[in-house]
């Protein structure tokens, strides 16, 4: 080990011999040993870390390892000016390579701070941040080792969601940085290094020293700080970029195309297409941005420049004008720009030579990589990335903010918490907002259900970005298990939702709303139910199904719709009740033959009846309700359906409702029924029409109350109470073909009369007027008695009754429909009476009309307007 020593300390004091490369410890936690840098391999690149790979000579065989891993070390260059150029790194690697007698041989490899970002792997979500703000969050989890500065010109647009995903944030940051077309280069001193983040190279400064670079060939005078050889490379690229794209907030994919500025002399032109995949950019100016940097990166690698020389100051990130070379034609169509190039990547050869003789020069030589300064160089993605996709589903759970058991937006779209995101706040700042995939989905159409909190849902990446997720379905977990208990209730499928409430709207147990279809054998149904009243409507072998068990106690056989609230029954074009079976369903839907037969037997009846009315001086009947009614029911489906074709003396879709049964309508209330027509009302009964009540029977008419029996007998009995016959403004006839039978069985008959009462048959009368009694006869007069008894004047006075004048005029009050008490005040009105009588006027504070001044009912037809008519 003494001999190791002495030697390397002899090559120490030999660097004032012709040495240009030196190694320090810029924070002097270096070991005390010796360490001489004796050779180094450095290779530096545009938006790629350098790797400097050091020979190192060390007096100690025995160095740990260790002791300088991570450690910051700096290698300066002595360049031909006296000027140092500084090659600062971290010690990623340190090896003992070999001992060759008195030396020790060592092999150190220097990368920059970015390095350490190959080590941490993540999974990270970003929310609405722009580019440079993701940089700084990952560079500021680095401490102290991070230097850097972002020269960035361009706007920077936020993200909605930028995903690390399974990757390094050295691979997550390359990847972003080389599609927004960022490049970086790294700046060295005695005491560090800086990463410069830019998007403009041609604005790129020149290297230190002079700006010109000479070309002078091996051999010649000048031999130090110059390039020696010079080669133009080209390479065949595409001449345009095309991209699309498609943004489901602008529904109709989007094409831009760039062609290209570099001219590729007389070859095919061809096109580059890319789909960038879902939301790819927004709109056509930033597609059109897109293409351009896509571009760039093509006519980057379209032409460049390869050299190889000993120039001291060649660095990447930098630019130089080469002069004197055999091509220079600073006055050509390019200008003195023509001959300014951006270095891209340097690999430099650095020997100090320690082990040869004392008097043998240091050696330094270089190649390098450049492009024409004016020409943008992108680094184009996949440059030193590597891209990430994710291929396979995975699940989620979905979140909302607290307090809320559904949070969503105009498109359905809902928040989730990743599994694998171990700093997400389980609520609506876990994600950005994920569209949710449906079976169905169309213009205002289409099967919906926005995922609740805590369902855990299945998510997959569009393209394989992992920007881009989307909702495929949902799966039950044991915190939200099926609806219905699947291991024994096999055949049952179908819908449940639950009643979103303070509490959970997700959790079990609550109110819902569900659609079973059970396909037990032999006992087939389909239920739609809502637990709000306990409304559903069953059709088929009808079983009670009410929570998570499912199939209950059988309850009957066809449909039951029922509610414990109310119910109401619609159809604006007709509506038809009927029992009369159709097998199997056959024909159509409104098929009501049985209806119609029955109805047209009823009015031959009523015809035939009033007829007879008629002819024996009853009023005239009118039949042509009936009549109307019975061909609307007719055509009640006409023009649609099985009846497509089908016309009648009234169309089709008339409102009305038809009821049929074949064995009978039986209507019952324990309390009161009304029943009101607005015109006419008919019934009519092949054989008997029976009324009874309990208490009272009373028959109402505005004008006339007929009876009439074609053949058989009227009969108006009073049991145990008066038979009360009045015409209290009119006359009373009595007449029969036959003769007229006036009995009181056990008291007397009194016939009374205001003015007169006469008595007459065949000529004779007896009048009694006026106090008198006029007996008048053709023939003989007869009386006959026991005894007779002829006395003084005498009377008998009589109270007759008297009838009022009722007042059957009607003030009609205006108010709004299905609200009375909003009353219709200083409206104008028109009423049209019946009889062709017309009433206007305006309505007043109170909303009544002037008075229809009539002693009998009459059917009114009203119009009410504000202002003018």
């Amino acid at each position: 080990m003494g001999s190791i020593s002495a030697a390397v300390a002899a090559m120490a004091l030999s660097r004032q011999h012709n040495r240009i490369m030196r190694l320090s410890f810029p924070h002097g936690d270096g070991p005390d040993d010796v360490l001489l840098a004796n050779r180094m391999e450095a290779r530096e690149e545009l938006s790629r870390d350098f790797e400097y790979t050091v020979e190192v000579l060390s007096d100690n065989a025995s160095i740990a390892l260790k002791d300088l891993q991570g450690k910051m070390v700096t290698i300066e260059l002595v360049r031909g000016d006296g000027t140092l150029r500084y090659f600062n790194g971290y010690v990623f690697a340190f090896q003992l390579a070999r001992t060759d007698g008195s030396v020790a041989f060592y092999s150190m490899v220097l990368k920059p701070w970015l390095a350490y970002l190959k080590l941490r792997r993540d999974n990270y979500v970003f929310h609405d941040a722009t580019l440079r703000e993701q940089t700084t969050s990952i560079f500021d989890d680095y401490g102290t080792h991070p230097d850097w500065d972002c020269r960035i010109r361009s706007d920077e647009p936020r993200m909605t969601m930028a995903c690390q995903f399974a990757e390094d944030d050295h691979n997550y940051l390359h990847r972003r940085w080389e599609a927004a077309g960022w490049h970086y280069w790294y700046e060295h001193t005695a005491s560090g290094h800086k990463l410069i983040l830019s998007d403009d190279s041609p604005q790129a400064a020149p290297i230190d020293g002079k700006p010109e670079v000479r070309f002078q060939r091996h051999g010649g005078v000048i031999e130090e700080d110059a390039i020696g050889e010079w080669s133009p490379v080209r390479d065949l690229v595409a001449a345009s970029i095309a991209l699309s794209s498609f943004d489901f907030k602008h529904p109709h994919p989007a094409n831009v195309d760039v062609p290209t500025l570099n001219q590729q002399g007389a070859v095919l032109k061809i096109e580059s297409y890319e789909y960038t995949g879902a939301y790819g950019f927004t709109d056509s100016a930033a597609g059109t941005e897109q293409a351009r940097l896509r571009m760039e990166e093509t006519e980057a690698s379209g032409k460049h420049f390869s050299a190889r020389g000993n120039n001291r100051f060649s660095m990447p990130g930098r630019s130089f004008r080469l002069a004197e070379h055999f091509h220079d034609d600073p006055d050509g169509a390019g200008g003195a720009e023509q001959n300014d190039f951006l270095i891209v990547g340097v690999h430099h050869t650095i020997s100090n030579n320690y082990l040869q003789q004392v008097d043998t020069p240091a050696e330094y030589s270089n190649r390098f990589t450049c492009l024409r300064k004016r020409i943008p160089w992108r680094p184009g993605r996949g440059y030193n990335s590597t891209a990430t996709r994710i291929l396979a589903p995975q699940t989620a759970t979905v979140v909302t903010p607290a307090g809320d058991d559904v949070f969503t937006d105009a498109y359905g779209r809902v928040r989730v918490q990743f599994h694998w995101d171990r700093v997400g706040s389980n609520d609506e700042r876990s994600s950005a907002w994920l569209r949710v995939s449906t079976p169905w989905a169309g213009a205002e159409l289409g099967a919906h259900a926005i995922p609740r909190k805590g369902q855990e849902v299945v998510v997959v990446w569009l393209d394989g970005n992992p920007d881009r997720p989307i909702i495929s379905g949902a799966v039950y977990n044991e915190r939200n298990m099926p609806p219905w208990k699947v291991a024994d209730q096999k055949a049952l499928m179908g819908i449940r939702s639950r009643e979103l409430t303070p509490d959970g709207g997700n959790a079990a147990g609550g109110r819902s709303n569900h659609l079973v279809l059970d396909d037990s054998g032999g006992q087939i149904q389909a239920q739609l139910k809502s637990d709000h009243q306990h409304s559903q409507l069953s059709l088929g072998h009808i079983t009670r199904i009410e929570d998570n068990m499912g199939r209950k106690d059988s309850r009957g056989e066809g449909f039951a719709l029922e509610t414990n609230g109310a119910g109401a029954l619609r159809a604006s074009r007709g509506l038809l009740l009927s029992t009369d079976g159709r097998t199997r369903a056959v024909g159509g839907t409104l098929s009501r033959d049985e209806l119609v037969r029955c109805l047209e037997q009823a009015l031959d009846l009523a015809r035939s009846l009033g007829d007879a009315a008629e002819q024996h001086e009853g009023g005239a009947r009118d039949s042509k309700p009936q009549e109307s009614l019975t061909e609307a029911v007719s055509a009640l489906g006409h023009g649609s359906g099985n009846e497509t074709g089908e016309k009648g003396r009234m169309p089709g879709g008339v409102p009305v409702i038809a009821i049929t049964a074949a064995a009978g309508i039986a209507s019952a209330t324990p309390m009161d029924q009304t029943h009101f027509a607005g015109k006419n009302m008919d019934t009519v009964a092949r054989h008997n029409q029976q009324h009874y009540a309990g208490k009272n029977i009373l028959h109402t008419a505005g004008k006339d109350i007929e009876q009439f029996a074609l053949d058989g007998d009227i009969r108006s009995i009073a049991n145990k109470g008066k038979l009360i016959q009045q015409a209290q403004h009119n006359a009373i006839e009595i007449t029969a073909d036959k003769s007229v039978t006036v009995l009181s069985t056990k008291d007397h008959i009194l016939m009374a009369a205001e003015k007169h009462v006469t008595l007459t048959s065949g000529g004779a009368y007896i009048k009694l007027s006026g106090g008198n009694i006029e007996i008048v006869c053709p023939g003989n007069l007869i009386f006959k008695s026991a005894s007779r008894s002829f006395t003084g004047p005498g009377s008998m006075k009589q109270d007759m009754p008297t009838f009022e004048v009722g007042d059957t005029g009607r003030k009609f009050m205006l108010h709004r429909d299905g609200d009375k008490l909003d009353k219709l005040d200083n409206h104008n009105y028109k009423i049209k009476l019946d009889d062709g009588q017309l009433i206007e006027g305006k309505t007043g504070k109170d909303g009544l009309t002037k008075l229809a001044e009539k002693d009998v009912m009459r059917i009114a037809d009203i119009k009410v307007w504000k202002d003018k008519a």
